[in-house]
């Protein structure tokens, strides 16, 4: 299976709230950019969140470029990876936190996560919009302050609102399918039916392919 580009590798598999590791099974995301992306007439943001980026390709600017070729990440289990996956494996431990990544060690957004856990899997799923708007804002502070730990700059906020919206899509449209596994047929189907998957490509500039 393609990997997913989406930082909404919510760990939600805490159905049963000890069970946070099972969400553990997303590897690191890889995104290349589009070759020659373009101003854009404007980006499509996540659905039910924080809005999104101001524009197409809001992520392959030069300045952006040069935050993402400064950052090298290794996760808590101890795989390393940088530029543009290496956010995105930041992005997704920010979701839960983790007391072993390198560097540095994010507390990240457990009781937002939580709230959003919750009403998930109540009957039925019911999820405030300000609820799935706080994890995603936790998600893009948490995001921004790894990310200036480790290359001393931050994401325009153009960019890093890519992220927070498709935090935004997954929570409020793909909650319940994701429960047991990012990574499952039923979950990345979900969010390319959503468009979380193809509106992050667009808004960021990335393209994985994945919904193809």
């Amino acid at each position: 299976m393609k990997l997913t580009n989406l930082i909404w590798v919510l760990a939600l598999a805490v159905a049963a709230l000890g069970a946070c590791d099972a969400w553990g099974d997303q590897p690191p995301i890889t995104n290349e950019p589009r070759p020659d992306p373009g101003p854009g007439p404007g980006g499509t943001p996540g659905t039910g969140g924080t809005g999104g980026g101001t524009g197409e390709g809001a992520c392959t600017n030069d300045a952006d470029q040069a935050v993402y070729d400064a950052v090298t990440f290794v996760d808590g289990r101890g795989n390393s990876s940088s530029g543009t996956a290496a956010v995105s494996a930041i992005a997704s431990e920010c979701v839960r936190g983790s007391v072993s990544s390198m560097p540095p060690v994010q507390p990240g957004c457990g009781d937002a996560l939580g709230a959003i856990i919750g009403c998930a899997t109540a009957s039925p799923p019911n999820c405030p919009p300000e609820d799935v708007e706080v994890l995603a804002v936790c998600v893009e502070d948490c995001t921004q302050d790894v990310v200036e730990g480790i290359a001393g700059e931050t994401l325009s906020q153009e960019c890093i609102d890519c992220y927070g919206a498709t935090v935004s899509c997954g929570a409020a449209e793909c909650a319940v399918e994701c429960v047991a596994s990012t990574t499952a047929d039923i979950c990345v189907n979900c969010r390319c039916d959503a468009g979380c998957t193809p509106e992050f490509d667009q808004c960021s500039g990335f393209s994985s392919g994945v919904c193809n």
